[in-house]
């Protein structure tokens, strides 16, 4: 099998692995400074790619172990809280629906949201998401089922609010 070049691999992953990042941070700057890192470290590594492996999964356990070391390095650095006057207005709003997601994922355990997000934006296998994560595919179904369960009743209020809401509209 021949090896594929670090153009062609992000040509056809690259907005997987930013969508992943996008989900998993919920910030788009960071997910796209992420992803271009992930990137780099293809350009870098890809003499040590097996073109036996799939893509998408070599390129998403890279994409995790530098969103790891990213939430170590940002969990040792002090942060400084804004006082209330320095928001800016402009903040766009976000709806409720969308709001109620992202704060579900990132209520989750990091091992079953990143498995999560892994097999639903990555459309990776339990295999694949095994060794990205490390652990074994019984693991992994497990905790995909646990966030699965864990997203439903974080989220029901919100899709029961959206369903009477469309009622009342079409009513």
């Amino acid at each position: 099998m021949e090896r594929p070049t670090a153009q062609e691999l992000y040509r056809r992953h690259g907005h997987a692995i930013f969508r992943f990042l996008r989900a998993a941070t919920r910030d788009r700057a960071l997910a796209e400074d992420l992803t271009q890192d992930v990137f780099v470290r293809v350009v870098r590594g890809l003499e040590t790619y097996d073109p036996r492996e799939r893509d998408l999964a070599w390129l998403f356990r890279i994409a995790r172990r530098l969103l790891l070391d990213h939430t170590r390095t940002e969990a040792r650095r002090p942060h400084l809280v804004p006082a209330e006057d320095a928001v800016p207005a402009s903040i766009p709003s976000v709806t409720l629906e969308g709001l109620s997601l992202a704060e579900a994922l990132s209520a989750l355990p990091s091992l079953e949201r990143d498995a999560f997000l892994l097999r639903e934006v990555g459309g990776l296998g339990y295999a694949e998401i095994a060794s990205t994560v490390g652990g074994t595919a019984d693991a992994v179904r497990n905790r995909i089922f646990r966030a699965r369960d864990a997203l439903r009743r974080a989220l029901a209020p919100a899709l029961a609010h959206a369903r009477a809401r469309t009622g009342k509209e079409s009513a």
